[in-house]
């Protein structure tokens, strides 16, 4: 039992000494459990409990994230489709669809929920205000793993 303003260290460790190919994905969820509640007690304020969920990544030294787009106009929003080829997940921050025939930006909304694409996966991501022009060159301009790059 953790006491106020005590600290508690959790280490996670992989026992199998077989190197992995890629990458394994887990994730470690930790929840915040209730003070248990004492009947002869009136209920008084607000209880607010956390849960906590956390990526966790074991990545071969050699796996790389590569990454394609394309844009996706069938629908009713167009949206930006990003696939990520390579064997290791991709963490975006910063994603722009760049118009570079029209020098316009297109900023798309990216965080910890959403920015994540796993090895060999793909994500949308919707594009606000935006009408496609086929004769129009695009970029992306987006930070991933912490690199900024274009694609």
């Amino acid at each position: 039992k953790l006491q106020p303003s005590d600290s508690y260290n959790l280490r996670v460790v992989r026992i199998n000494p077989e190197p992995i190919s890629g990458e394994k994905t887990y994730r470690i969820i930790i929840d915040e459990l209730p003070k248990p509640i004492d009947s002869r007690k009136a209920a008084q304020g607000v209880n607010v409990l956390l849960r906590s969920s956390l990526p966790v990544f074991v990545v071969n030294k050699d796996a790389i994230t590569k990454l394609s787009w394309k844009i996706d106009v069938n629908q009713n929003t167009p949206s930006l489709n990003i696939s990520n080829i390579g064997n290791r997940h991709a963490l975006l921050n910063s994603l722009m669809l760049i118009d570079t025939t029209a020098n316009k930006s297109y900023p798309i909304k990216v965080n910890t929920v959403n920015g994540y694409i796993l090895a060999e996966k793909s994500k949308s991501y919707s594009i606000s205000n935006f009408t496609y022009q086929p004769n129009h060159k695009y970029s992306v301009s987006l930070t991933v793993n912490g690199k900024k790059t274009t694609l």
